[in-house]
């Protein structure tokens, strides 16, 4: 079995998922968190957290909803705001709830002296994320060298969002830089990330629709025209959501309501009808999906 790589907006709904994940499955999952930035309205405080909070909130979340397991902590979009020791410390306030916690660094971080004190002590020590247009294999090596990491303890995120990611056409692309990561160095894994998902719901009101999984056929294409070992290779997605992140500037944007059900092929997007109650709707959804050919059953 592949291990999962999700990647995650670290909000209200993703971490409570996570929680209620059996633990049977969360022992194959490695999510990348990603630490919204200080704009985007916290829920439960029912407002833009201050830079502390932010740090603070976070480490607290992860020791109540991913206490125990390796995750990536991404915080390139906090970054910004969390200059300098506040990036520290949200680290070790998220350590102290959660000492498996892996920093994530952009090529472009990795001349930033902060992130020599966030690298870990145990393999993996750090995760690199990069465009799958801006691969510099050299620029890697030297980038996780010079903070004090080889590549044996380093993962690569290859994010392939905004790639044409339909499989007959993207098995070469992915294979080559599964490759081309390969034999620049014994990088402790390569992980595939994207979504072919949407960037807007592509349900009208009442209405079910299959949208192919088609990040999933690509990785496994390209798996097979490359000569990388699978065992140096992961695979993630970014779980039934579009590769792009956008954090809204201001407000909170009305839910939709409806669910996305992933099949092995397929991801079955069933949305509510645009009346009635938040429970009555979902309830309806869930009957929708029972009654469809593509239910897999309740396990």
């Amino acid at each position: 079995m592949f291990s999962y790589f999700p990647a995650l907006r670290f909000k209200q709904g993703e971490y409570f998922a996570c929680a209620k994940l059996p633990d049977e499955i969360q022992q194959h999952i490695f999510p990348r968190f990603i630490v919204p930035p200080p704009k985007e309205r916290d829920p439960e405080l029912a407002r833009i957290p201050t830079p502390d909070e932010i740090a603070y909130l976070t480490g607290n979340r992860i020791g109540k909803h991913w206490p125990f397991r390796p995750a990536f902590l991404d915080a390139q979009f906090v970054a910004p705001v969390l200059e300098g020791d506040a990036l520290v410390r949200m680290f070790e306030v998220a350590r102290t709830y959660n000492p498996n916690l892996i920093p994530v660094a952009r090529v472009s971080d990795l001349t930033n002296p902060v992130y020599r004190e966030l690298i870990k002590t145990t393999t993996p020590r750090l995760g690199v994320y990069v465009s799958y247009e801006d691969i510099d294999p050299e620029a890697l090596i030297s980038g996780v060298q010079s903070i004090g990491c080889s590549p044996e303890q380093c993962v690569i995120f290859v994010d392939f969002t905004g790639a044409d990611l339909e499989p007959e056409r993207a098995a070469g692309s992915v294979g080559f830089v599964f490759d081309l990561l390969g034999e620049s160095a014994p990088w402790n894994r390569i992980v595939f990330q994207g979504s072919a998902f949407p960037t807007t719901n592509p349900a009208q009101h009442g209405q079910s629709i299959l949208i192919p999984r088609n990040e999933n056929k690509s990785f496994l294409a390209g798996l097979e025209d490359s000569s990388v070992s699978p065992d140096r290779i992961g695979y993630g997605d970014y779980a039934a959501d579009c590769g792009e992140i956008n954090f809204p500037t201001k407000g909170r944007g009305i839910a939709i309501r409806h669910i996305r059900y992933t099949t092995p092929t397929d991801t079955f997007v069933v949305r509510g009808n645009k009346e009635g109650s938040d429970d009555q709707i979902i309830r309806n959804v869930c009957q929708r999906i029972i009654a469809s050919s593509h239910f897999s059953g309740r396990d």
